[in-house]
């Protein structure tokens, strides 16, 4: 158990959150409020267009701008040859556009020159842009551990113009990743752990009534949401739901923790059949996974696989890719899902209990479809 024996509470987040369509037109207005020097990492998939919008944007006056193409992993080298790179820029301001791995980079550069953090996301797909840590890898994609920094970013700023545009599969990988944060913030306050602001203090009452928000918002909006993205729309609903994915999720994640739904998805990493699967797609699996082995009530978990289904988060295995696997396996995802997070619930868990609770929500998922 990772219980804390003091009382004493925190709670972490951006200095500025602004989301709006075409708020990525405001750049410039925001950059000019820390500072002149600005370098931006844009993702490779947007790099063409932004790179000629940004350098237009910011010709006329005195603050300064580099654009630079982001494309790859992060990497430890990486970081430290960006920061090389600019070394006679020194930037005030530093913007990471695109998705995890872009904004991670830019957090991490920013971190090295004490600078202003902005980050724009450009889907919906995890919280990750308001979180105050990178998670780096090797040049092979191998996850090595995460960096935390002393603040969140400065502002996070969502275009939903662009967000609602990008693939739904996205936007709804965020809905799971979201899903999970009042089942695991729960946990947390029932054991008493430590959050993920600096050394780890006591959870608020904020974001006990944060992560509710987030998971009522999703399961009454999250279908009318994907009904407008699928038809290219961006609705009062898809705005309240890519809130939802962003902002309320990365609060609650922060200001709580992680528990059982991410130590599935990072546990059935080990299958290679799941590599394809996007982060929130394997957190889903993981929600089902923790409610049962709780001991939920059916009301509650009934609820979450009947949601599932109507926007296409995975219930079964097959689902997830891996159609023929075998106890042995499942075996070896439970053991390392016991590596992540599963001690912050309020009773000690097995990998038994992993094993039979994952054959358990597949042989519900497999039901329920029937």
């Amino acid at each position: 158990m990772s219980k804390i024996n003091h009382q004493t509470r925190a709670f972490g987040s951006p200095s500025r959150y602004i989301q709006g369509r075409y708020e990525i037109n405001n750049l410039k207005e925001y950059t000019d409020a820390y500072g002149q020097h600005v370098l931006i990492l844009v993702d490779t998939f947007f790099f063409k267009e932004y790179s000629q919008k940004f350098n237009t944007m910011y010709s006329n006056g005195p603050s300064k701008v580099i654009v630079k193409e982001f494309i790859g992993e992060i990497t430890a080298e990486k970081i430290d040859a960006i920061v090389e790179e600019v070394k006679d820029f020194v930037p005030d301001v530093v913007v990471g556009m695109g998705g995890g791995k872009t904004m991670d980079t830019a957090k991490a550069v920013s971190n090295e020159y004490k600078a202003t953090t902005i980050i724009i996301p450009t889907t919906a797909s995890t919280d990750a842009p308001t979180i105050g840590l990178s998670v780096i890898y090797t040049k092979d994609g191998k996850h090595v551990g995460a960096r935390h920094y002393v603040k969140n970013p400065d502002l996070v700023l969502l275009d939903t113009d662009i967000i609602s545009k990008a693939p739904s599969r996205f936007f709804v990988a965020g809905m799971g990743d979201a899903l999970s944060t009042y089942v695991e913030t729960r946990a947390n306050l029932q054991s008493h752990s430590p959050n993920y602001v600096g050394k780890g203090f006591c959870a608020t009452i904020a974001v006990e009534a944060i992560s509710k928000a987030c998971h009522e918002t999703i399961l009454k909006k999250g279908r009318s949401a994907l009904m407008a993205i699928k038809n290219g729309l961006c609705t009062i609903d898809v705005e309240d739901v890519i809130e939802a994915n962003t902002l309320l999720s990365g609060l609650g994640v922060q200001n709580s923790s992680c528990a059982g739904s991410h130590s599935i998805a990072e546990g059935i990493t080990i299958i290679p059949e799941c590599s394809k699967l996007y982060h929130g797609e394997a957190v889903a699996f993981g929600v089902l996974v923790q409610l049962i082995i709780e001991g939920r009530p059916s009301e509650e978990i009934n609820e979450i696989y009947t949601f599932f289904n109507d926007v296409g988060l995975p219930t079964t295995f097959e689902m997830l890719g891996i159609k023929n696997v075998n106890d042995a396996d499942l075996m070896k995802v439970a053991e390392e899902s016991l590596k992540s997070y599963w001690d912050v619930e309020p009773f000690s868990v097995t990998a038994t209990m992993v094993f039979d609770a994952m054959k358990m929500a597949n042989a519900k998922g497999v039901a329920l479809k029937k």
